[in-house]
Parts: C-alpha cells; sequence; structure tokens
C-alpha cells in the first residue's frame, strides 16, 4: 500500500473517530455533580452494579416518583434496605427534583 493510501486510512479513521464522538457528547449530556453524603455511597455502590450512575443523576423527578422509581429497582433485585431506600429517595428528591426552569421554558 502507498503512503499517500495509508495517509488518507488514518484520515479517514480519526474523522470516523472524531464524528462518533461528537455524537456521544450531544447525545448524553455530562452529569451534574452530585453533592457528597452517606447515600451518594449507597447510590454508587448499589446502583451503578446495574447502570451508570449518570443516568440517575441526569434525572430530575419528584419526591413521590423517585420513591417509585426506587422501590422498582428494589423489585428487580436492588440491594437496599428500608433505611437505605428511605435516605436514597430523600437525597435524590432534595438534589434531583424537578426543575421548574426547564418546565417553563418548554
Amino acid at each position: 500500500m502507498s503512503a499517500r493510501k495509508i495517509a488518507l486510512s488514518v484520515m479517514g479513521l480519526a474523522f470516523a473517530v472524531m464524528a462518533t464522538r461528537g455524537l456521544e457528547a450531544q447525545s448524553a449530556p455530562a452529569a451534574p455533580v452530585p453533592p457528597p453524603g452517606p447515600a451518594l455511597v449507597v447510590i454508587n455502590e448499589r446502583c451503578s452494579t446495574c447502570h451508570s450512575t449518570a443516568s440517575v443523576f441526569n434525572q430530575h423527578r419528584s419526591a413521590d416518583d423517585w420513591a417509585t422509581t426506587v422501590q422498582l429497582m428494589v423489585d428487580r433485585g436492588a440491594d437496599l434496605t428500608p433505611d437505605d431506600m428511605n435516605m436514597v429517595i430523600d437525597y435524590l428528591a432534595a438534589n434531583f427534583g424537578p426543575e421548574p426552569a426547564r418546565a417553563a421554558a418548554k
């Protein structure tokens, strides 16, 4: 293979990688940095065994909706005691509750 063909192949591959990275960045916004606390430790230890914590921290729900979601996760096998559940629900509701500014902008 000629040097020119190799260079074109490398450039094409580099372009494909950059394009893919750009699409990933657009489709998955960075998760906000969650505040520290005991509930964060539980979330990082127990919730991340099945899914990323970014998928949790990118959501904004009411306390009732978080309670429903946490119960659903426990029903699916999440290892949380009732005390852990209450702590996680309170944490998520306080830090990742509904965002009125977003709702008003829609």
